[in-house]
Parts: C-alpha cells; structure tokens; sequence
C-alpha cells in the first residue's frame, strides 16, 4: 500500500495555479467565442471582429498548450514528491489517469464533444516512461514525439486524418447526446492530438525539472530576457503567421503537387506553428509570473489562482453551466462573438467568485475531491479546519 499522500495546500506552488487558471480562462474564452459557434450567413459587426481578431492572435490554441505544458510541470512535482519518499509513483498515476479517463468519457459523451480530459488521460500513460530518464534519455525522447507530431507520420500511417465536426451541433438535447457520440467515435481517432499533447507533457516536465519555473521566479535577470526574447519573437513570428501563412500559405502547400515538396513545407509550417505557440506561451508565462510577486496584482491574482487550483472542477462547471443554456435558448451555431463575449465575462466572474467562496469553506473543488479519493483508494479530507 503507498505512502503518499496530495500535496498539502501550504505547499502548492501558487505559480502554476495563476498559469493554470490564466490558460483555462483561454479555453473558456475561445468556447464562447467560436465553439459555440455564429450563423453559417452571419456578418460580423465591428464588434464581432474586435472580439474576434485578439481571440484569434493572442488566445487560440496557445491556452491548451499551456495548459498541458502545466500538466506536465505538474507530473515533475509528483515524481519528485515520489523520490523524496522512495516509493513509486506508478499506482497512483495510474490510478489518476484511470480516473480522469472516466470523468472525460462522461464528459465527452453527456456534455460537451469539446472534452479534453480523455486525451490528458491516454497520452499520460506515454507520459510514465519518461520518469527515470537521465537529460539526454528525456531529449531523445522528446526529439522522437517531436518529429512524429511535425511530420503527423502517425496520422499517415494510420490513416486518421478524419474531418472532424463536420456536422453542425444541434440544439435538442437527445440530438446532442447523439451529435456527442458520433463526434466522439470520430474525434479520438485523431493520433495527432496524443501526439502533441504527449510532446507538450514532456516539455512541461523538463522544464521544470531543469527548475526554468523557478529561476523565472527567483532570478530577475534571466525574467527579463526571457521576457524580452519572446517578446520580440512574438512580433517577428506573429506577423508572417497571420497575414501570409494562414490566408495563403496552407493553400499554396496543399495545392503542390510533388509529394516531396508538399511534405518538406509542410513540415516546414508545422515546425513553424509550434515554435510560435511556444513564444506566446513562454510570454505569457514571463508576464504573469514578473507580476505575480508586486503587491496591487497579489489580491489581482488571488482569485485566478483559486480559479486555477479548482482547474478540473471549474472545466467541467462550465460545461454543466453552457450547454444546458446553449440548449434551452438555441445557441449551438447561433452565438456571435460579440454575445459570446459577454457570455464569457459572466461565466467567468461567476466562478472567480465560487472559487474564492469554495475554498473559504473547502480543501479543494468537487470533482478534485472526487478524483483525489479515486487516486488515493480513500476518501479524503474535504472541510477547511476552523
């Protein structure tokens, strides 16, 4: 039977709660903002672009790869928690993602096709080899993942590229239920997402064994030139992305005709994209973590970070919130960015709030205690002591 127990709230770093509730933040931005979806004949107000162009540059995609990047880090905490204590974190990881496994099949079935948990859970258990290697063993690992999620060699080879969403999501519920479960069968056959959420595990995991989170934290010097340097990677690679890439660069590739050349380019772009998802992150991270310390942004970041320690619960509140009023008011591919803006901002402040007002009362949220017990084979601690 193991010794160990969930990391003591005294001993979170609250860092990585701020960076978790910033990127989820993101995700519940972007689900409002395009998942939900405008009209196929909608014509966007000045409004709807003003919305629509930040969204676009600054938040897509970036807010899951920093999500995973944090799960990542995350697993570093728990293996070295492990190592302290001598045992193995095999069982209960294992018994983590079994249990995360669950909770997103019901999630993806019952609720929402946007669920993000299954994947967590699968690409995970590739996650557990990667515990005991030396430096040079984890970057030879990581350069293999790498080079299968740029070439998307095992969507070649197995043949996954599948269109995804090609149905429009209704707006009844018994539709949605069947709407979530042909999405589903189609959806995880797409190799391509382990891939890549594999590779972003692993980064997350070296970078805070390497302790890059805390020099961040501790050392000035480093914060500002890391601050800096994405910076201006953010400005040197943004640009040519969205104005040549995005509108003209795919098409031009796709349109090749020597299969050589159509695979280089493409590979080509798919370097190039992560590379820059991976600035923006690093920017967002320099930014939140050089201001986390100054006292005006510490009561600024005290509710985000609440946000972010109840990360499972609050992803899955917002599902239980929007698609029943998607539902009830027929807003699957009838919401505008603009309306889904202010859709955001509601949701949002409503669980900043729950989450400060939760955890006044409670250790930890409801489907953390619910998947801790899970881990751990026992029910844990709920109320604050007085």
């Amino acid at each position: 039977m193991t010794t160990l127990q969930p990391l003591l709230q005294s001993k979170r770093d609250q860092s990585l709660d701020i960076l978790r509730g910033f990127a989820l933040a993101g995700v519940l931005f972007v689900y409002c903002i395009s998942d939900m979806g405008a009209p196929a004949d909608y014509v966007n107000s000045f409004w709807d672009d003003l919305i629509a162009w930040p969204k676009w540059v600054l938040v897509e995609n970036r807010m899951y790869n920093m999500l995973i990047l944090i799960f990542g880090m995350g697993f570093s905490v728990q293996v070295n928690k492990a190592r302290l204590k001598q045992e193995s974190i095999v069982p209960v990881f294992l018994r983590r993602l079994t249990g995360l496994l669950i909770i997103g099949i019901i999630h993806a079935i019952a609720l929402s096709s946007r669920d993000i948990l299954i994947f967590y859970a699968i690409a995970g258990f590739a996650l557990l080899p990667a515990r005991d290697l030396n430096t040079k063993g984890l970057m030879i690992f990581m350069s293999i993942v790498f080079l299968l999620l740029v070439t998307k060699t095992l969507d070649r080879l197995f043949n996954t590229q599948t269109a995804h969403q090609t149905l429009a999501e209704p707006n009844s519920f018994i539709e949605h239920i069947k709407y979530n479960w042909w999405d589903f069968k189609i959806y995880h056959k797409n190799l391509g997402i382990y891939v890549d959420m594999l590779f972003h595990f692993l980064l997350g995991f070296y970078l805070y064994r390497i302790g890059f989170l805390e020099k961040i934290k501790t050392d000035k010097k480093f914060r500002k030139k890391l601050l800096l340097i994405s910076f201006v990677c953010f400005l040197v690679l943004g640009p040519p992305m969205y104005l040549w890439m995005e509108p003209v660069g795919w098409s031009y590739i796709n349109k090749l005709e020597n299969p050589f050349q159509k695979f280089m380019l493409r590979t080509c772009a798919s370097i190039y994209w992560q590379l820059w998802m991976f600035c923006c992150v690093l920017l967002y991270i320099a930014i939140l973590i050089s201001l986390s310390p100054i006292g005006k942004f510490k009561n600024l970041f005290r509710p985000l970070a609440a946000f972010g320690q109840m990360a499972l619960s609050n992803y899955l509140i917002q599902s239980i919130i929007l698609v029943p009023y998607a539902l009830l008011f027929n807003k699957f591919g009838n919401t505008p960015h603009a309306e889904g803006f202010i859709v955001f901002l509601l949701v949002f402040a409503f669980q900043l709030w729950f989450g400060i007002w939760w955890l006044k009362k409670f250790k930890l949220g409801p489907f953390e205690w619910l998947l801790r017990s899970f881990t751990y084979f026992k029910w844990q601690s709920m109320k604050n002591s007085s």
